[in-house]
């Protein structure tokens, strides 16, 4: 995402967007439920407050869609106000407004898409293909865990007990030394034939899922791996046997 000329303050802002490229434009919204007894007026001033940043939202996609489509140099000026801060990750090309709330007024890890933004509570969780030192993996991570799996897009022989390469505590930066392992009937150490990928994906997402379809000698069957937002542990069960 190119970016030019952008300037901000705390609230009623005067935001000067200049871009090349078209950005994705999102709104993540975090509800944290605290008491059943919440207070109606409350839930109505924070919904409202949603609203306004939904609209927002809304405003500066089609800016940004008339100055992306009148190419380099193109500028436009807006005036928003917001109750909440907004960011821009420049990373995964999201502009982001995020609102922790008392009421849940999104189902939890739900997300709505409406053109070339979203909404949703609790998407926390990226998924993603990258790289560690000269190992393709495919990596699952949220605010607590960094989970990574070699990426294999053909059946490779190997033993399970390579199959998890990275586990990190995010708090912490803390990597775990132990190495998982995934044997039927003892035969541990014993090599298979293995692919991955993944069954769920993305970024700003409830849950992600890969999926490791394992090849032996007298079993076929497939290993999950799922991670929720909000969750730090990730949840690992075998099926198709």
């Amino acid at each position: 995402m190119r970016i030019r000329n952008f300037m901000m303050k705390s609230k009623g802002q005067t935001t000067i967007v200049s871009v090349v490229l078209y950005t994705l434009i999102s709104l993540v919204v975090v509800a944290i439920i605290l008491q059943v007894g919440l207070p109606y007026l409350t839930k109505v001033k924070e919904y409202n407050e949603l609203k306004q940043a939904e609209t927002a939202m809304k405003n500066i996609d089609e800016i940004i869609s008339v100055v992306a489509s009148e190419g380099s140099g193109a500028r436009r000026q807006l005036t928003i106000t917001l109750a909440d801060p907004l960011d821009i990750n420049k990373t995964t090309d999201i502009i982001l407004v995020e609102k922790t709330t008392i009421a849940e007024i999104v189902s939890p890890r739900r997300k709505k898409s409406e053109g070339s933004y979203f909404r949703g509570s609790n998407l926390t969780v990226n998924a993603y293909s990258s790289t560690i030192g000269d190992t393709n993996v495919l990596v699952m991570e949220n605010e607590y865990i960094y989970f990574a799996v070699k990426k294999l897009d053909v059946n490779t022989p190997m033993t399970l007990d390579n199959l998890v390469v990275k586990v990190k505590r995010k708090d912490t930066n803390e990597s775990f030394n132990a190495k998982l392992d995934f044997y039927l009937d003892n035969y541990a150490g014993a090599t298979v034939n293995v692919s991955t990928r993944f069954a769920e994906s993305g970024y700003n997402i409830g849950k992600a899922h890969i999926v490791a379809s394992v090849y032996g000698a007298t079993y076929q069957y497939r290993i999950n791996f799922v991670l929720e937002s909000g969750f730090d542990f990730i949840r690992i069960y075998v099926d198709g046997l």
